[in-house]
């Protein structure tokens, strides 16, 4: 009995769902029938998650002992939780219907800061929205008269037989088993949230997939970005923070469609490869011969501190200033354009490598997030790889990872952009026995590892070196993020985001390029789509070209202090609005008060808070693409 009422709930779900596409189905215009269909599909795991944690009382409550269950009256208690529980979460599916359009996203906590301003226009909205106000009675009904009654006495009969104890447990074990599940979406690695309805096919049939009742309940875990207007319009904050392009070919490069590779190297820190003074300058021996070959930028910054922070900002152009982790935060069902989206608009396949089993850090959806439509996890590595480079944690090992995909590029159709991320240099640091003993060891415990990355990526090259895609092939080498400094040059509030970048091309198509400027993660983003004749202009405007004139800066956050780092000064606002200028030194002590012209320092903070206002408010806004006159789902 309990099933059955259970499965109304999610009938009703579906039911709202369908109203949802019908009201909105100029969104999904576009959208293949097949990718609607899977939608209503997919969707049912994310509506039984939301069943299973708005339903926690009722289904305790139907594990009651039989001569309960046998009550009239305890029956009816049972109809009525089930009806208001479900019917609160029907109605606001149903308020959302008409809140979508506002937002171009589903309900989360947000929308309680509005509640005020709801309550004293409620008469209006239910005129305004009478379909949708009938529709939410007809529900409201639906709950109470399709409701499955069991068979009941007013009076429970004399020597009512309890079942065996044995099966009330079982029983009770096998609901309590089935809830978890369908809270947490079934058994995977990680319990699902919303971004995992966008890791199947297009942000619309994502939008399509989830249910409001979900992002609500998910979006309690992130914090809500509070509004910040530090100017009077979205106009005043583009002029401080103009978007830069310019690629152009070296004279004597044919033009052609190029490759572009982006390896992102684990835990790769500037004290390992690149950064003066280093430690331990054996440890990389066949990176820093590529240094000599390509653009080294040695002042290069993460815009985060963690792997699932490095991708939206390399691939999305998005840093991580405020709030949460975009991949686990309540703003991830937002429109994300990223940029796999533009690369396939002018013909690039799109792929991405990760020899870790999928759903890891959330890779594989931030990946779809981006437009990456082919995605790469240890499971779909060779099954001999699998069994003989697995190294007993994460996935496996660099080298084995690397000769995979190496190869199996030059099946894509050209042109293509691939990611690789490489995982041999995170905690617990493992290597292959065969290496036991030949790589430098350095003097912690991840320097052996640094040597078998350096290692594995030699031998990558080595292989493209022979490949037909080798001379026309952009290489981009970064790394996602620093690991746990001991170095008084590196433990600091700037070096702890220092991490490597180097663009390096065979076939000598990169223009000269100023390599002493301050450089970040999010740069990339347009310098990928630079390189590839792309210049949107509606995007996230927090970086700027390396193929572009800039003067070079990096915008890192830690807990609402912020440090705008330039060669010739960083900036630091605290969270009490303080704001300070000092000298670039990465040393511990070295860093030191210094002043700028005023002019000059007043300017540099205006164009921070713009930073931290376009962020904001377009996060919230869903906002980040939008042109004027464009509706949202529209083509881009």
């Amino acid at each position: 009995m309990l099933l059955a009422r259970l499965t109304l709930a999610v009938g009703l779900y579906s039911l709202v769902r369908l109203v949802f596409w019908l009201v909105h189905r100029e969104i999904f215009a576009d959208t293949p029938t097949a990718e609607v269909l899977l939608a209503f599909l997919h969707g049912v795991r994310f509506d039984l998650s939301a069943i299973a944690y708005t339903n926690i009382p009722f289904i305790l409550l139907s594990l009651a002992p039989s001569a309960w269950l046998a009550r009239r009256g305890y029956q009816w208690m049972l109809r009525a939780l089930f009806a208001l529980l479900n019917g609160i979460a029907l109605l606001l599916m149903v308020a959302d219907v008409g809140y979508y359009p506002f937002t171009g996203t589903h309900l989360t906590m947000d929308v309680f800061a509005l509640a005020d301003d709801a309550a004293a226009q409620a008469d209006q909205l239910f005129v305004n929205f009478a379909g949708l106000t009938l529709l939410g009675v007809l529900l409201l009904g639906a709950l109470l008269l399709l409701y499955p009654r069991a068979a009941v006495e007013r009076t429970p009969p004399p020597g009512i037989t309890a079942p065996p104890r044995w099966r009330r447990l079982a029983t009770t074990l096998a609901v309590a088993t089935g809830t978890v599940l369908a809270a947490r979406g079934g058994v995977q690695k990680k319990p699902i949230n919303p971004i995992h309805a966008f890791g199947r096919s297009t942000h619309e049939a994502g939008l399509l997939t989830l249910n409001s009742t979900f992002t609500l309940l998910q979006s309690q875990r992130g914090r809500a970005l509070t509004p910040v207007t530090h100017f009077a319009s979205d106009a005043e904050v583009d002029s401080l923070l103009p978007l830069a392009y310019g690629y152009q070919a070296p004279p004597g490069i044919a033009p052609r469609p190029q490759n572009i590779v982006l390896l992102i190297l684990e835990s790769y820190a500037t004290e390992f490869w690149g950064g003066s003074n280093r430690e331990h300058p054996e440890l990389t021996p066949f990176l820093d011969s590529l240094r000599t070959q390509g653009a080294f930028f040695a002042e290069s910054f993460a815009n985060g501190r963690r792997s699932m922070d490095a991708l939206p900002s390399i691939l999305l152009g998005m840093p991580l200033y405020r709030g949460p982790s975009l991949a686990t935060g309540r703003y991830q069902g937002n429109e994300w354009i990223g940029v796999g989206h533009f690369l396939r608009d002018v013909g690039y396949h799109t792929a991405f490598f990760h020899g870790a089993v999928k759903g890891t850090m959330y890779f594989d959806a931030i990946a779809t997030l981006a437009g990456i439509e082919d995605f790469y996890p240890l499971e779909r590595f060779p099954e001999s790889t699998q069994d003989s480079a697995f190294d007993g944690h994460w996935g496996l090992f660099d080298e084995d990872a690397l000769q995979f995909a190496v190869r199996q590029v030059g099946t894509f159709r050209e042109p293509w952009f691939t990611t690789l991320f490489t995982i041999s240099t995170h905690h617990p640091y493992q290597l292959p026995a065969r290496y036991a003993d030949s790589l430098p060891r350095g003097s912690r415990a991840i320097h052996a590892s640094v040597a078998y990355t350096d290692l594995a990526v030699r031998r990558f090259f080595e292989v493209a070196r022979t490949q037909p895609w080798y001379d026309h092939t952009l290489f981009i080498i970064t790394a996602d993020h620093t690991p746990p400094s001991r170095s008084t040059r590196y433990d600091t509030p700037i070096g702890r985001y220092m991490v490597p970048t180097l663009l390096f091309h065979p076939g000598g198509a990169l223009p000269p390029l100023d390599t002493t400027r301050v450089m970040q993660h999010v740069d990339l983003f347009p310098t990928i789509l630079d390189f590839a004749g792309v210049r949107p202009t509606h995007v996230p405007r927090f970086g700027h070209s390396l193929f572009a004139t800039h003067v070079g800066e990096a915008v890192l956050a830690s807990d609402e202090t912020y440090w705008m780092v330039r060669a010739d000064g960083v900036l630091e606002r605290t969270p009490d609005g303080r704001e300070r200028v000092l000298t670039y030194e990465r040393e511990r002590t070295g860093a030191r008060v210094t002043r700028l012209p005023p002019a000059q320092q007043s300017a540099r903070s205006q164009r921070l808070l713009a930073y931290l206002q376009h962020y904001t408010m377009s996060m919230i806004n869903n906002s980040f693409y939008r042109e004027p006159g464009r509706t949202l789902g529209a083509g881009h």
